[in-house]
């Protein structure tokens, strides 16, 4: 039993009321009324107004105080969450996430309980360094990493940072002298590459491979099989049904003519042990182990009643007797299952309604699989998107279509999150449609309130859960399927990795791309333009480097910045645009070479914004100028043949743009060169001139038209 408090100690708060709102400070869901928010004075505590996230549950939304017997520990839990809720601190700490709310409580009471088992109480009077040192050795003790010893350090840390909102107060000392808890821990210093694994190319190619069957070949079966299902549970509503005898033999012996005619078997569920009720526990009883007639559809088909066929000997006599004599169908749906070109036959036996079923949870993590990984989407952002998020532009020249993912972004943001648009591919864009018309199919009451977004669970009408849960798990089951559906045993259709299969988890998707495209020319720029990360140092952390993914350096934020103009003239290059100068040939080959090296991943399209960034494999310096643009390289930049200083920086005052082997002249300059060639034109017409001057200003003209004349596709004379 928990010891009774000390007299001292009050259970009561000295600082907060009964009645203070728990979220006081905190940004709540608009609509949410006042009186409908969790108060102090409440034992359980719904955080929901103020978690954002589409995967979160709700369960996890709630904070429960009652289990916590000893009313100081409980009044200490109360006020500890509270103040880490709603006080601004001028520390780094932050504030509580409410999602976090429940692990935080957690994490204190496991202290709680191991000072009252030490001391018999607990009571912030009794926390001196000595009892923490032991909870440190107790915690190192464990089987846990050393970033889990650090979390479980955290509570004290805490105890001592809202002290001055805690009626009992908390240590009055610096825990461990000030140092940080990962340092106590020892944990080792942060690394810039990001540790999440990259999925194997042998891998990521396969499963790519099976989710885009399932998206382009797999999925017009699939709906049109619910389509039929569809049509056959109206007709079945719209028609009543058939009277038992003798009307219901006559039709019974008219559909199994029909199946003989075409020459099918009788329908049999694929999966017997899947079907339940009457209709599957009779006839397994009557032929244990054999085929199960597919009851629920031949009632459909016919129509009649499920039962009524089971009940009635006659009918039920015929249509195992048909068996014998027309053979087994498995599924026994009408809808023809497509032949997959590379297997040369149908990638599956007809469809039942359970297999339909779990055919289209297939089919909707096949789509959430290229959704994640074409656009490089966190799952919290794939899991936000609602219906209409697909969105088709163009470029602001009209050439180029984009296809763009519309979302919510939370991590960095405020705890509302921040819609973002994310470049995709044709690919990504039909997954998107897929699970938009699943959702629509499944759960159309739900997405005409808005309380889903288009990743809902299926087949679950009251179904309360935000998003697709456990989606690690349906991805790792959907390698499976794939497995026994179209492997071998010593080929499986996921390939092993060290003789295992492996393990997906949400966050390895958008790693691997991340790598795939930094590492690819123009891959920086992809990635910038594609994950929304604040800075490409960042980015480069993300995606490492090299093969082994150590990151051995980080190219400057201000290298990167200074070449926004890469963008365009990479764009300018799909769209067949032609260079000048005498840099021309020299870029426009890399550039060429850029455009056949590319493939169609994810991001390689820039958006309207031109976010600064340039090629990790380019030696070159770009500046941006008004006649031409130079890619600096000081041993032939003739700005600087008559410097007397050596200098890594081009000298713009003294740059000969017709003449230096850096200069590069593009669309963006025409207009300038052309504004020179008319001012030009105005002096000639000048009838003072000297013919001196004439001829000096009519060669200049020559020169400048000569130099621009691969961008307006004119052979000056």
């Amino acid at each position: 039993m928990n010891p009774t408090p000390s007299k001292p100690l009050r259970p009561a708060s000295a600082i907060r009321s009964t009645d203070d709102l728990v979220l006081a400070r905190v940004k709540v869901a608009d609509g949410v009324p006042p009186q409908n928010l969790s108060r102090f004075g409440d034992d359980i505590w719904d955080l929901g107004p103020a978690v954002f996230s589409q995967t979160a549950r709700r369960r996890a939304c709630r904070v429960a105080f009652g289990g916590i017997d000893c009313p100081v520990e409980r009044l200490t839990a109360k006020e500890y969450i509270f103040a880490w809720l709603n006080e601004r601190l001028p520390d780094p700490a932050g504030r509580l996430p409410p999602l976090r709310a429940q692990g935080a409580l957690s994490d204190l009471r496991r202290f709680m309980d191991f000072v009252r088992e030490r001391e018999g109480r607990f009571a912030p009077a009794l926390l001196e360094q000595p009892l923490l040192d032991d909870w440190l050795a107790f915690q190192n003790s464990r089987p846990i990493r050393p970033g889990q010893v650090a979390a479980s350090l955290r509570p004290v840390y805490q105890l001592h940072r809202l002290a001055p909102f805690l009626t009992h107060g908390g240590p009055a000392f610096q825990p461990w002298n000030g140092r940080p808890a990962a340092m106590v821990a020892g944990c080792r210093a942060i690394s810039s590459e990001n540790l999440t694994p990259r999925i194997p190319e042998a891998v990521i190619g396969a499963i790519l491979k099976w989710s885009l069957h399932y998206v382009d070949d797999f999925a017009p079966d699939i709906l049109a099989a619910r389509a039929e299902i569809d049509r056959l549970k109206a007709a079945a509503k719209d028609g009543g049904r058939q009277p038992r005898a003798p009307g219901l033999t006559e039709s019974a012996a008219l559909w199994i003519e029909g199946r003989r005619k075409a020459g099918r078997g009788m329908p049999i569920w694929s999966v017997p042990d899947r079907m339940g009720g009457v209709c599957g526990a009779n006839p397994r009883l009557r032929n244990p182990g054999g085929p199960v007639l597919n009851m629920q559809l031949i009632a459909a088909q016919i129509p009649a009643h499920p039962v009524s066929l089971v009940q009635n000997k006659v009918v039920h006599d015929m249509l195992h007797r048909a068996i014998v004599e027309l053979g087994c169908e498995p599924g026994g749906l009408d809808t023809r299952i497509s032949t997959l070109p590379e297997i040369g036959h149908p990638w599956r036996d007809r469809f039942d309604s359970h297999t339909l079923a779990h055919e289209e949870r297939h089919l909707q993590t096949a789509a959430y699989i290229l959704c994640s990984y074409l656009t490089g989407m966190r799952d919290g952002e794939v899991q936000a998107m609602r219906p209409g998020s697909l969105r088709h532009s163009r470029s602001t020249d009209g050439m180029t279509e984009r296809l763009a993912i519309r979302s919510l972004v939370t991590k960095g943001r405020d705890a509302s999150g921040e819609q973002a648009e994310w470049i995709t591919i044709a690919p990504a864009a039909r997954a998107v449609q897929i699970a938009e018309q699943l959702a629509l199919r499944h759960r159309s009451a739900d997405m005409a309130k808005g309380s889903i977004g288009i990743w809902a669970v299926l087949h679950r009408a009251s179904a309360k859960d935000r998003g697709l849960p456990h989606i690690v798990r349906r991805i790792n089951e959907f390698r499976d399927h794939l497995d026994r559906q179209f492997g071998a045993d010593d080929r499986p259709a996921i390939p092993l990795v060290d003789g295992r299969p492996w393990v997906f988890n949400t966050r390895q998707f958008r790693r691997t791309v991340a790598w795939h495209i930094a590492n690819r020319p123009f891959g920086v720029i992809a990635g910038k333009l594609q994950y929304k990360h604040a800075s490409v140092a960042m980015f480069d952390g993300y995606a490492g480097t090299s093969a082994s993914g150590f990151r051995q350096e980080v190219e400057a934020e201000r290298h990167l910045g200074q070449l926004e103009d890469i963008v365009t003239h990479y764009e300018a290059r799909l769209r067949g645009e032609p260079l000048a100068g005498p840099a021309a040939t020299r870029i426009a080959a890399e550039l060429r070479r850029v455009v056949d090296e590319m493939g169609p991943l994810p991001g390689l399209l820039a958006d309207a914004k031109r976010v600064k960034a340039i090629l990790s494999h380019l030696a070159r310096t770009l500046h941006v100028g008004i006649l031409n643009d130079c890619f600096f390289e000081r041993g032939t930049a003739l700005c600087l043949s008559s410097a007397k200083d050596a200098s890594d920086m081009p000298r713009l005052s003294a740059c000969a743009p017709d003449r230096c082997p850096n200069s590069c002249i593009s669309q963006a300059h025409l207009s300038a060169w052309q504004g020179a060639i008319a001012r030009a034109e105005a002096i000639l017409g000048d009838k003072l001139l000297s013919k001196l001057q004439r001829d000096v200003i009519r060669q200049d003209r020559d020169r400048m038209r000569k130099l621009i004349a691969p961008l307006v596709g004119v052979i000056p004379t």
